[in-house]
C-alpha cells in the first residue's frame, strides 16, 4: 500500500475516515489526498515514531490498524459485538456512537482524549486534542557499515487469525512493524530482503523457514515478541538453535544491539527446538524485543520504541557480517 499527497480514490476515503476516528483530524472524507490527509499522516508517524515522510504505506497502515484494534478490543469488553479487524467500518461507527452516548461524551465518533478515557484505554493523547504531537524519543546515530548483497530472511511472526501474545497491542501487528523496517533499512544498506509475510495474514509456521530455504537466504530473523501472565514482565530476548555456532554469534550480536538501542533489562539468549530455527538451513534466530502483554513495553513501542528496536536487530546483522 502507498497512498501520498495528490493520490484519488475510495483507498483514501477509508484512510480518511480512519485517521478522523482515531483523533488525527484529516479533514474532509473527500478521497483526496491533500495538505490535511498529509498532516494527519505526519502526526501519525511522529506519534509512532516512524520515518516522517507523509506518504501511506505499510508501517504507517500497521500503525493505524493497530490503534483501531485497540479501540474495538476496548468496545468488546463494553459488551459490543463487532470484529476486531484494525478497520473503521459501520459496526464500528455504530459501537462508538452508542458508546459515546450513554456515557454522556461528544458524539462525534472521534476517539479522543475521553472517549479513550472511558473505554479505559491508556493512550496518552489524541493528537488533534494538542497543539504538539508526542515527540518521538532521542535516538542515537544509525549504526555504520553495509551490506554486499547478503540475504535476509524476514518472518514476521504470528499473523492472521492467530494474533500471537496480546495486551494493549497484538503482537502479530507489532511484528510486522518492527520487520516491515528492518528490511527497509537492510535495503538501504545493500542488502537484499525477502520476507514471508508482508500484510495480516495466517501462514503455517513450517512455510516461514521454507521461504528462506527456498531463497537460499544466507541468515533467517524472525520478529516476535514476547506474552505473560504477568503484565510486569518486560525486557528483551533472542533464541537460537542448540549447537549452532554461527546462530548463537547472530543471536548475540543482535541481543547486544537490541539492548543497546532500547534499554531494556537483557534476558539472555535462549538455545532451543524451535520450528523457525529448527528447520531453516541457514543461521536463525527469534527475536522477542520486549513484552506484548506489558503495558510499559506497549506504550514504549507505540512511542519510538518499534524503531529502535529495527534499529538494534539492524545493528547486530551489520556486526555480523562486518566483523
Amino acid at each position: 500500500m502507498k497512498l501520498e499527497r495528490g493520490t484519488m480514490g475510495t483507498a483514501v476515503a477509508q484512510l480518511q475516515g480512519d485517521l478522523n476516528f482515531c483523533a488525527y483530524d484529516a479533514g474532509p472524507v473527500d478521497g483526496d489526498f491533500g495538505r490535511k490527509t498529509e498532516e494527519s499522516v505526519l502526526a501519525l508517524q511522529a506519534y509512532h515514531g516512524l520515518e516522517k515522510d507523509g506518504i501511506y504505506g505499510d508501517h504507517s497502515d500497521a500503525a493505524l490498524m493497530g490503534e483501531v484494534r485497540i479501540i474495538q478490543e476496548a468496545l468488546t469488553k463494553h459488551g459490543y459485538h463487532l470484529a476486531i479487524d484494525g478497520a473503521v467500518g459501520s459496526e464500528t461507527l455504530a459501537a462508538i456512537t452508542d458508546f459515546q452516548k450513554k456515557n454522556g461524551l461528544t458524539v462525534d465518533r472521534i476517539v479522543g482524549n475521553e472517549t479513550l478515557k472511558s473505554l479505559g484505554i491508556e493512550i496518552p493523547r489524541a493528537v488533534n486534542q494538542s497543539e504538539t504531537v508526542v515527540p518521538s524519543p532521542t535516538v542515537k546515530p544509525l549504526p555504520a557499515g553495509n551490506g554486499k548483497g547478503q540475504l535476509v530472511c524476514i518472518n514476521p511472526g504470528h499473523g492472521g487469525s492467530d494474533p500471537g501474545a496480546c495486551g494493549n497491542l497484538q503482537e502479530k501487528d507489532m511484528n510486522l512493524v518492527v520487520s516491515l523496517r528492518l528490511g527497509q533499512l537492510l535495503q538501504e544498506r545493500g542488502f537484499e530482503v525477502v520476507y514471508t509475510r508482508v500484510d495480516d495474514r495466517w501462514m503455517a509456521l513450517s512455510d516461514r523457514p521454507a521461504i528462506a530455504n527456498a531463497n537460499n537466504a544466507d541468515i533467517f530473523v524472525s520478529i516476535h515478541h514476547n506474552g505473560s501472565a504477568s503484565p510486569e514482565s518486560s525486557g528483551t530476548l533472542v533464541i537460537c538453535y542448540p549447537g549452532s555456532t554461527n546462530g548463537l554469534r547472530l543471536a548475540q550480536l543482535v541481543l547486544n544491539g537490541m539492548c543497546n538501542r532500547m534499554g531494556l533489562s537483557n534476558r539472555g539468549i535462549i538455545q532451543r527446538d524451535d520450528s523457525d530455527v529448527t528447520y531453516s538451513l541457514m543461521p536463525a534466530i527469534i527475536t522477542e524485543g520486549m513484552f506484548a502483554t506489558s503495558p510499559s513495553d506497549c506504550h514504549f513501542f507505540s512511542n519510538g520504541g518499534a524503531e529502535l528496536e529495527a534499529q538494534g536487530i539492524l545493528e547486530g546483522i551489520l556486526a555480523y557480517f562486518n566483523n
